[in-house]
Parts: C-alpha cells; sequence; structure tokens
C-alpha cells in the first residue's frame, strides 16, 4: 500500500523526499504512518520499476536536494499495484478494512475501467468476512465472551458502512 500513497502524493507535483514523508502523513496519517526506513526502499523499488523519476538540484547555498516525481508510464504501474488483492485466507478483516481505506482516498486516480473491478473485489471480500463473521456470531459451540460478541458485533456495522461506500460511489 506504500507504493500507492508514494504514487498517489507525487502525481500531485514533485516532492523530496522529506516533503513526501511530510505529505503522506498530513493525507494519510489517520491509517499509514511510513517511516524513513520504509520509505526509502518503496522509492527505489519504484525507480527500479520506472514509475518514478528523480532531479537532482543544487541550491544557491550548495546543498544538494533530490525531486522525485512520477514518471510519464506511472499510470499503468499505479493501476496494477492498486488492483493488487491479497487472497490469502490468513487475511484479517482489519488488515483488509486498513488497505481498503487507502484504496478509497486513493480511489480518484484510479483509471475508469478498472473501477468496477475494484467494487466487485472489494464487496466480494466485505461479503466473505461478513459472512464469517455471522457464522461465528451464530455458532452455539463457538462460546464468545461479551466483549468478543460486541466487537464482532461491530465490524458488521464497519462492513455495512463499506459496502455502502462502494455501492454509492
Amino acid at each position: 500500500m506504500l507504493d500507492i500513497l508514494i504514487l498517489y502524493s507525487l502525481n500531485k507535483r514533485e516532492q523530496t523526499f522529506y516533503g513526501l514523508a511530510k505529505n503522506i502523513a498530513e493525507q494519510f496519517g489517520e491509517i499509514s504512518m511510513p517511516s524513513h526506513g520504509a520509505l526509502h526502499p518503496a522509492l527505489k523499488r519504484l525507480m527500479e520499476d520506472n514509475l518514478l523519476c528523480i532531479r537532482k538540484k543544487i541550491s544557491d547555498g550548495g546543498k544538494r536536494y533530490t525531486y522525485y516525481t512520477v514518471s510519464k508510464d506511472f499510470q499503468k504501474g499505479f493501476d496494477e499495484k492498486f488492483m493488487q488483492f491479497n487472497y490469502a485466507k490468513t487475511e484479517t478483516l482489519e488488515s483488509f478494512l486498513c488497505d481498503l481505506k487507502i484504496r478509497l482516498m486513493t480511489l480518484d486516480m484510479l483509471s475508469s475501467q478498472f473501477k468496477e473491478e475494484f467494487r466487485e473485489k472489494s464487496l466480494l471480500k466485505l461479503d466473505n468476512f461478513e459472512q464469517n463473521i455471522n457464522i461465528k456470531l451464530k455458532n452455539e459451540y463457538i462460546e464468545l465472551n461479551p466483549m468478543q460478541r460486541k466487537i464482532s458485533e461491530q465490524y458488521l456495522k464497519e462492513i455495512l458502512e463499506y459496502k455502502n461506500i462502494l455501492l454509492n460511489y
């Protein structure tokens, strides 16, 4: 998901490393605060994939700056990264919702041809999580304490909210 945030942020304007880190924190800080140690390899990977370009500049005072910007071919790469869904059975609802929030917040940059596919895949995954929670809540052999039951019910409400967002977008 970090790649998506980087491409989304750099699509608006070129930025230095620190400017990019600050921009991501300001726009997406509620759901993602990548460390500098995570940003460096992500930027390197995106440059190796030819999705980013760099421009070096020396200020009047002699300080070197490196500016990052998206390449002219970045849209295809953004679409591919955006549409990579985790189909592992071990994926948790919490991690899926975190990824979904990032995707929804950057959806305006996705090519229109992929938006319907994204909606369908997301709704399908939400349906699967909803079904699993309902099975757990109704299974008389699973002993849930009151807090576990309350949190499971809260997840059902959250799933419904995201379904409504996806259906009404």
